[in-house]
């Protein structure tokens, strides 16, 4: 179980060292939209179509920017999670190897009217709809909770008892078979499988759908680059690790303190080399 473990943050390690760019400036193209009026909800919105690899990176004030994967010809929705204040949405758009350019960017002044709101919403990689299979299997699994405490519980359980690791999609990944990738949890609910990313995804959209502050967090656990989860329960955040449970079979815990990972984390954004031209 530790060597699987192991792999499964090897793996995502192997898709942030896939995902180091450089980013050059360009002119904004005809048809591309990244629309801020829903900022203060939570949330901007980017629309663009290319059959290149895409990009949205987002930057706070003057901290570096993170990058996130960006789907093609759709609405794709991403978090200004860091509170109020100024943020640059910038659309990439890869020309060749691991060189992209800026399509377009756009600032935005964001006084987000729920401090929350960023870890309630659906998301480009935290996906659910109301009323939607994901929506439904999480309510039924927290039918019989009394608290949010109860409600996580009973959403970790299940996971860590149905769900396996996908080392198949982990080997294409690895060997560059698979180049962009973005959880479907509708996907994920009907596999029973996934990756660290797809576990942690699944887990963050059922505890949204039920109303529980939940991130979906990057970083490293120990030395591995590694996905997992932070809840927010009675204004405290605990961490989650689905893929350790799922790799431990870390099952039927009767607790929520039961659930709280026991391993070691460092946040860390997925920042990437940038270079600009004049």
């Amino acid at each position: 179980m530790k060597r699987l473990f192991r792999h499964a943050c090897a793996m995502l390690a192997v898709l942030i060292v896939m995902s180091m760019f450089t980013v050059v400036n360009a002119s904004a193209a005809n048809g591309t939209t990244i629309d801020t009026t829903n900022a203060k909800y939570g949330f901007v919105t980017v629309n663009y179509t290319s059959n290149a690899k895409l990009k949205v990176g987002i930057q706070y004030g003057n901290e570096k920017t993170s990058y996130k994967n960006c789907p093609s010809g759709k609405d794709a929705v991403f978090s200004p999670e860091q509170g109020d204040g100024t943020y640059t949405i910038s659309l990439c758009e890869n020309i060749s190897g691991t060189t992209y350019r800026v399509v377009t960017s756009k600032r935005v002044n964001a006084k987000i009217e729920n401090a929350y709101a960023p870890y309630l919403i659906a998301t480009t990689d935290v996906q659910f709809t109301s009323g939607d299979d994901v929506c439904k299997k999480a309510a039924a699994l927290c039918k019989d909770a009394k608290t949010d405490m109860d409600k996580v519980t009973a959403i970790y359980n299940y996971i860590a008892g149905h769900y396996t690791y996908d080392t198949k999609l982990a080997s294409d990944i690895t060997s560059g078979k698979v180049s962009k990738y973005i959880p479907d949890t509708a996907a994920t609910l009907n596999s029973n499988k996934g990756i660290c990313y797809d576990l942690a995804s699944l887990f963050a959209a059922m505890c949204r759908s039920q109303n529980i502050p939940c991130t979906l967090t990057k970083g490293y656990a120990g030395s591995s680059y590694h996905a997992w989860n932070k809840v927010s329960v009675s204004g405290n955040w605990y961490q989650i690790d689905m893929t350790y449970a799922v790799t431990k079979r870390v099952i039927n815990e009767t607790t929520f303190a039961g659930c709280v990972s026991p391993l070691t984390y460092s946040q860390q954004s997925d920042t990437l080399a940038v270079s600009t031209v004049a």
